[in-house]
């Protein structure tokens, strides 16, 4: 099921923030340009198209898939402009739902605001959500695109031709996913900066990013050592038929984390009626062994605490303003051409690429 946080009760009341508190974002893993954060880190910024906004607006109608978004906080909307957002049918009636209209104009221009393809993306509108690397003290982060139809109903002849040739040519067409982007903390076990260059991979401020032609790169049998490089490498011992071994101490722990977690969401992918093309799964885990160690305990302290808290009278809300350190979470998101379909059955699309993933998962952990 859905990791569940102590601090996730006060974002969903966090209040959009000012421009003066943005911040340029970090942790991405798939190249996305121009995501800012506020200054505590526990929200983004993120460009959007309104069909994204609405997506997040309906979802609550469907709340097992909610679960495994994230929180949404609202909308911010370019308010300088009238005519841009009556070109693109952004809506300005506040009473519509959670939508806010940014009263600092400056405040869209100060993100220089750009989708993962290059383009300038010109709405006028951004969605405000919680940082799923919010709590990490060194996010390794994986972002796995889901699908191998990545065009939805109303994208022209000539996008969906690219598309479809992207998606023959990786794994998004044998397995119905692709890795998107990856960023992995180095430590003792993840090498270091003095090592020979990989292609597709930049050493950065104690990690290394891994951009979205990496990806491109694996085949159905060798996409696996994406997944063994994310989770910090394993040897096969051979004296034992080849059984994997993973390098970092709670690398096994996190594979099996991964799987529940995907397990959770292929349940109810299947129990809903819903298309996502071009969304994706994205994974984060603690890649300090010593802040992941301090998460483990958290845990284990938290649910003594949750079975104190039901067996006494007394709460104490404060307990929200915490962030406790994380182990792992794994969120859907990327909803621009997402929406539910009722009577047309489970979204066998993005299925394939979840199933995909936990079969190869399994193989690890044996």
């Amino acid at each position: 099921m859905a990791t569940s946080q102590p601090a996730a009760k006060k974002r969903a009341t966090e209040a959009v923030p000012d421009a003066s508190e943005l911040v340029s974002f970090e942790h991405g893993a798939a190249g996305h340009q121009g995501i800012s954060s506020n200054a505590s880190g526990s929200l983004l910024i993120k460009p959007c198209v309104q069909a994204e906004i609405d997506f997040y607006e309906s979802a609550k109608e469907h709340p097992l898939f909610q679960a495994h978004m994230p929180t949404f906080i609202g909308s911010l909307m370019q308010n300088d402009d009238e005519a841009e957002s009556a070109e693109t049918g952004a809506s300005t009636n506040a009473s519509a739902g959670p939508v806010v209209t940014d009263p600092t104009p400056g405040l869209i221009k100060r993100a220089t605001w750009k989708p993962s393809g290059g383009k300038k993306l010109s709405t006028g509108l951004a969605i405000v959500l919680e940082n799923t690397t919010h709590g990490f003290k060194h996010p390794n982060v994986l972002d796995v695109k889901l699908g191998a139809r990545l065009w939805d109903d109303a994208a022209p002849g000539a996008k969906r031709k690219t598309l479809d040739d992207v998606a023959a040519s990786t794994t998004s067409g044998s397995l119905g996913f692709r890795v998107a982007g990856m960023k992995v903390h180095l430590d003792g076990n993840g090498g270091d900066a003095t090592e020979a260059p990989e292609p597709n991979v930049e050493i950065k401020n104690g990690a290394k990013s891994y951009n979205k032609h990496y990806g491109r790169t694996f085949d159905k049998d060798s996409v696996v050592d994406a997944f063994t490089t994310y989770l910090g490498g394993v040897t096969r011992n051979e004296a034992s038929g080849g059984k994997v071994e993973f390098k970092k101490r709670h690398g096994a722990l996190i594979a099996k984390r991964m799987i529940r977690e995907l397990e959770s969401i292929q349940y109810v992918l299947e129990n809903q009626e819903s298309r996502m093309y071009s969304a994706s799964v994205l994974w984060v885990y603690e890649g300090d062994d010593e802040a992941l160690e301090a998460g483990l305990k958290a845990e284990e302290e938290g649910d003594g605490k949750e079975e104190e808290d039901e067996e006494g009278d007394d709460h104490d809300d404060d307990d929200d303003e915490v962030v406790t350190q994380k182990v792992l979470e794994a969120r859907l998101i990327d909803f621009a051409h997402a929406k539910w379909t009722p009577g047309e059955g489970p979204d066998e699309n993005a299925l394939h690429g979840i199933r995909s993933q936990i079969q190869i998962l399994k193989g690890l952990v044996g």
